[in-house]
Parts: structure tokens; sequence; C-alpha cells
């Protein structure tokens, strides 16, 4: 099959729907399919490469509100045409953006089947809180009124967990819609490196492991709390924080005023497949995680195949991940006294640890790639051929203009701009 995947995050990005992409499209093409990424240029990028997969990229420009993410052109003559000749099959797009309204507009004219994956929540009020800073405010219901846009536009839509699914189509989804886990290769792992890990970092040997991006939507304030609690009970306790974000500075300086703050290390961006031939699962203790926002949560299958018993809160796409008492622990969202009583616990019972280990590692098997790709070769073949066979119903492309309307939701923020005159504009008038 000729697969074009279209998603606004990508290669130079480290993040969780960067990965998922990497995965499946590596497995896919290792399989024997043509995979065509168009994803946002970047000046200057030493290109990723794999064979069967081409990378194709549009013309882009920074974005002020979010580390990393860029705005594209909404359609490329050049890039249509390059799609056109590689006689695509299907088109798959993984995050609502301007890259996913082109590749759903060439699938429309081309008349191909369209899938949508729903990676993240961004209308939780933790995600956005930095996308629309500023004098300009927007509410949760206009997010996913945007989205939906997207993703009811598609022929068949993903999300990796069951939970994901249901507060999809609780907020007006309704595409057929299926369950469908981001996956995890567990044979890339190699932790034979670990000892020059623990040296590199000064790890001792009580290491609380989270990886994600140092971003408000991953509540890193909360786990930062959770881990100034520990330390009064378990003083030779570490946490170790892998990932970069907008954030990264803010959470660094917060944990520096933290008891235990010299105790809180923060190692900045590792790439993905240097990460997991690190060594760094090995060097951990546990992983725990604050965030509320996952739709699955790729770095806790990674530390659940590696045999890491997972700390995380009960909500989202984690529910469908961690069996409190089973192969880690839940706590309600926010509470960082349960999140320090929850990670204490494995601290002190080696037993429990031991014991909740070894289930993790059996219940994450379900999510070997092997069979997350055995799945898709299933839905994208039955697509293509209900799309040939004019079983599906013929949708038109996305229009813009309904994305543009949905500005009409954006609200100045008076409180803001009043707080700025106040601290900036009316003090130099006054003097």
């Amino acid at each position: 099959m000729r697969i074009a995947i279209f998603s606004d995050s990508y290669h130079p990005q480290v993040n969780g729907v960067v990965t998922s992409i990497v995965n499946l499209s590596e497995n896919l093409a290792d399989r024997g399919h043509q995979i065509i990424i168009v994803a946002p240029k970047y000046w200057g990028l030493k290109e990723y490469s794999h064979p069967g997969i081409e990378i194709v990229r549009i013309t882009s420009v920074a974005a002020a509100f979010y580390d990393g993410f860029r705005w594209t052109v909404p359609f490329s003559l050049r890039v249509y045409r390059l799609l056109k000749k590689k006689k695509i099959d299907i088109v798959h797009f993984m995050t609502p953006s301007i890259v996913a309204l082109f590749g759903i507009k060439f699938a429309r004219l081309q008349k191909l089947p369209v899938v949508g994956t729903y990676h993240t929540f961004i209308s939780d009020p933790l995600y956005f809180k930095h996308l629309f800073k500023g004098p300009i405010s927007i509410t949760p219901e206009a997010i996913w009124k945007f989205t939906n846009l997207f993703y009811n536009s598609a022929d068949f839509v993903s999300a990796p967990t069951k939970e994901a699914v249901r507060i999809i189509r609780e907020n007006g989804g309704l595409t057929p819609m299926e369950a469908i886990s981001n996956g995890i290769d567990t044979s890339l792992f190699d932790n034979s490196r670990w000892r020059e890990f623990k040296e590199k970092y000064g790890l001792e040997d009580q290491v609380i492991l989270f990886i994600g991006r140092m971003a408000h939507e991953k509540s890193i304030p909360v786990l930062l709390e959770a881990f100034s609690r520990v330390h009064a009970g378990f003083p030779g306790a570490q946490l170790l924080l892998v990932g970069d974000g907008p954030q990264l500075e803010e959470f660094s300086e917060s944990a520096r005023k933290l008891p235990g703050g010299d105790r809180i290390i923060f190692t900045g961006s590792i790439p993905y497949k240097e990460l997991i031939r690190s060594g760094v699962f090995q060097c951990a203790s546990l992983f725990a995680t604050p965030s509320e926002t996952e739709t699955q949560g790729i770095t806790i299958l990674e530390a659940q195949a590696n045999g890491l018993v997972t700390v995380g809160v009960n909500k989202g796409g984690v529910i469908d991940l961690i069996e409190d008492g089973v192969n880690g622990f839940l706590v309600p969202p926010g509470d960082s006294a349960a999140l320090a009583e929850k990670i204490s616990e494995v601290f002190i019972d080696a037993d429990l640890r031991k014991t909740l280990g070894g289930n993790a590692v059996s219940m994450v098997e379900v999510h070997q790639m092997k069979y997350v790709v055995d799945r898709w070769e299933t839905v994208y073949a039955d697509l293509i051929a209900r799309n040939e066979s004019g079983e599906l119903v013929r949708l038109e492309y996305l229009r813009l203009r309904k994305l543009l309307m949905v500005l009409r939701s954006l609200r100045l923020n008076y409180r803001y701009l009043w707080d700025k005159w106040h601290r900036g504009v009316w003090p130099k008038l006054r003097s």
C-alpha cells in the first residue's frame, strides 16, 4: 500500500506523537509498504531517513505560541503533484492542523479514504494554557468544535485507548472509531549502558523517573511537590526528569526552591533512539507521571516494558494502562500527597516493586508493535477496498472557512490587558 501520513508534529520535534509516527511508519515500511510523510519544513534540518519512507516538507514559519510548532501554507501545488504522481492509496492525518487540512483536501480531490488519529487532548485547559496566552482566550468547547471539524471529516478515526475513544465520543466525535494502541517495540530497548548513564547524571539507588515534555499540560509542579514530600522520608531519593519544552526553565527554577531541590535532575532533551539505548530505565526504581492530558502515554508503555512500576493519575488514557495495585498505582489528578504516598510505598516494599514490575512486563505484551501494525494493515486494506467498491460515503474536504469560523469563539482577555496597562503603560504615562 502507498500511505501518506500528514502531521505538523514530526522531526526535529521530540514528543509522543513523533515517536508513534516513527514507530508505525518504520514498521509498515519494513513490511513492504510505501510511506510518504508530509510535515512542516525546517531550514537547515538534517533529514531523518529509513528505507521505504519518504519525507516531504511544506513551507512553514515558526509559531510563537508553542515551542517547536510551525504554521504551514494550507496548500502546496508542488506537494499535491508529487503525491498524485506517487498514486497514494490512503491518507492518514495525525494532528488537527493546517497540514491535516491539506491532507484531507488532497484525499477528497483524489477520491481517497481518510483516516485520523487522535493523539492529544488539546481541549484540556492545562494544554491550551500556553497555546492561547496573552490577550486572547478560548474555551474547551471551542477547541472540541475545532478538532471535531477535522476528525468528523475522516472515514475512520483511531485513538490509542478505549477511554480516549469514550471521551471523544462524549464531546462530539461522530466518525466510526476504534481504540488502536500507539504500540511499542520492546526489541529496541538496550539497557547495557546503564552504568554509564548512572555515572553521567550522578544517580544513586532510589530514582523516580519521568519522561515527557516540560510543559503545562504535563502537570510537572505536582510531581515536584510530590518529590518534596518523598524527600522528607527518603533523603537519598532522586527525581530524574527527561525532556525539553517551553516551561523547562520555569520548572527548573521552581525545583531549586523546594526541599530536596538539589536531588532533582533535569536532563533536557534526549533523542528517542538514544534514550531507549541509554540504560535510563535500568537506573530507575519506578516511573511517575502526574499528567492529566494523556490519550495513552507512550512513556508509560516504555517504562512498563522495562519492568518499572508506574504511578499515574486516574484520568484519561492512563487508566487503560495502569491497573491499580496490579502493575502500578492510580492517584487522583493534582494530588501531590497521594502521588508521594504511592511512590514511598514502592520504595519501602521491594517485593511489591518486583511483583508489580513483573506484571507490567506481562501486561504490556498486548501493545507490541507487531499487533498494532497487523491491525493497521487490516484497517487500511478494508478502507481502500470499500472505497474502490463505492461503499464509502463520498465526503467533502474540510474547507478552511469552517476552521476560521471557530475564531468567532476567541475572546479578549480583558484582565490580561488591564494588568498589562497597569504594569507597563500606566506607570510610563505617570512618569
